[in-house]
């Protein structure tokens, strides 16, 4: 159990070490209830053995180098050989003399490619073989060489897409992000030594792999049930060295009405009851560790996060907080944690006796230690971005 000491402030107020007052709030678990599926104790002891770091070795020989006799190489020749093949293995190799026609695209091209393609990145290759046409006007290309060039030249490749609202690279919300992250470097907060990382999000049995396999020639075709499956929501808290904890919002049973009739007035979604009561449980569980005490928890500032009572409470319980900028999903790990859990989910099918509980479960404790600091890393990186003022 935790112990908060609370002392006058010399004006008649009562306050802990950080200022605040103490708090009357009770956070009600019956009426917003939750249910845990998975937290750090359980992780910690359910948790793969990390992989193996692979080495990567030298190759002697082969059939592109058997003319090359290592064993007749002096010292300093080989020390030379090895830094050229860390920094170009194709460089130790002999290369024989490219003849044939010149190349009909060229670095000019290349450049116009990639510009077009960030201001079009949904155009397809004839469009933009249409592109090329229109601006260089003796230009005679067929669409297989466009695509090769953009492939192998321009590093191009064709991948699901993700939609990004307009307003996420405003010139006002880059602003925020540059402002933010200024902000927090005064303090003491380090994503990957003294930060918590929450969000939730909605997790249902229907949910399918966006590939699929079929016959070359026909359409990839899955089925799915006729009604649509109820969306369940699941919260979270993740951090550097691991989970931390997974919660499941447990739904309230909604009575039937007749027609006309006016509702109960409370929300059936994730309330900002729901969101103290996964609070409480996630603090509970970091009480068990030491060295989490004191540490931010980080959320982005959806309204059931901003609430005052919920920063309120975070102090009572002797831990800080930081809210993210508005959209900015990038910056958070637990964003990267939710895409890897729900591709484990819906990897395989079902089984008769599975349920979408057990297969989350699983799914958050198959995860390595690497993973989460894998995470943690990429949104730290996001900082640098933000000061440079680019897109997120």
């Amino acid at each position: 159990m935790s112990m908060q000491v609370y002392y006058e402030d010399g004006q008649g107020h009562i306050v802990d070490e950080h200022g605040v007052q103490p708090m009357d709030l009770v956070v009600d678990e019956e009426l917003y209830a939750i249910e845990t599926i998975s937290s750090r104790t359980q992780f910690l002891m359910n948790k793969p053995p990390e992989r193996q770091s692979n080495l990567v070795i030298l190759p002697t020989a082969d059939e592109r180098n058997c003319d090359v006799d290592m064993e007749l190489c002096n010292k300093r020749r080989y020390t030379r050989w090895v830094k050229r093949y860390y920094e170009d293995p194709e460089s130790i190799f002999e290369k024989k003399k490219k003849s044939g026609r010149r190349r009909i695209l060229g670095n000019e091209h290349k450049q116009f490619l990639l510009n077009y393609i960030d201001e079009n990145p949904s155009a397809v290759v004839n469009e933009v073989v249409e592109s090329l046409k229109q601006n260089y006007e003796d230009l005679n290309v067929f669409r297989s060489t466009v695509y090769n060039f953009m492939t192998t030249k321009c590093n191009l490749s064709i991948k699901q897409a993700q939609f990004h609202l307009v307003e996420r690279n405003s010139k006002e919300k880059i602003q925020q992000r540059y402002d933010w992250v200024q902000k927090w470097q005064q303090t003491d907060l380090d994503f990957t030594t003294n930060c918590v990382f929450l969000d939730e999000s909605a997790f249902h049995i229907n949910l399918k792999r966006g590939m699929a396999w079929s016959k070359k020639g026909t359409p990839a075709v899955v089925t799915v049930p006729m009604t649509k499956a109820q969306a369940t929501s699941i919260l979270g808290a993740i951090s550097a060295t691991g989970l931390i904890n997974v919660s499941l919002r447990v739904p309230k049973r909604i009575k039937k009405r007749k027609l006309g009739c006016e509702t109960d007035g409370y929300s059936i979604g994730t309330v900002t009851g729901h969101y103290l009561s996964f609070l409480k449980a996630t603090l509970d569980e970091m009480d068990k560790y030491p060295e989490m005490k004191g540490h931010y928890l980080v959320m982005d500032n959806a309204p059931i996060h901003s609430s005052t009572d919920v920063g309120k409470y975070i102090h009572s319980r002797g831990y800080r907080y930081a809210y993210l900028p508005p959209y900015s999903p990038e910056p958070n790990p637990i964003e990267q944690f939710w895409s890897v859990v729900k591709s484990k989910v819906k990897r395989n099918k079902f089984l008769e006796k599975e349920s979408l509980m057990t297969r989350i479960s699983e799914a958050c404790d198959s995860l390595y230690l690497s993973d989460f600091k894998g995470f943690v890393s990429h949104s730290a990186k996001c900082f640098g971005k933000c000061l440079n003022k680019e897109r997120l």
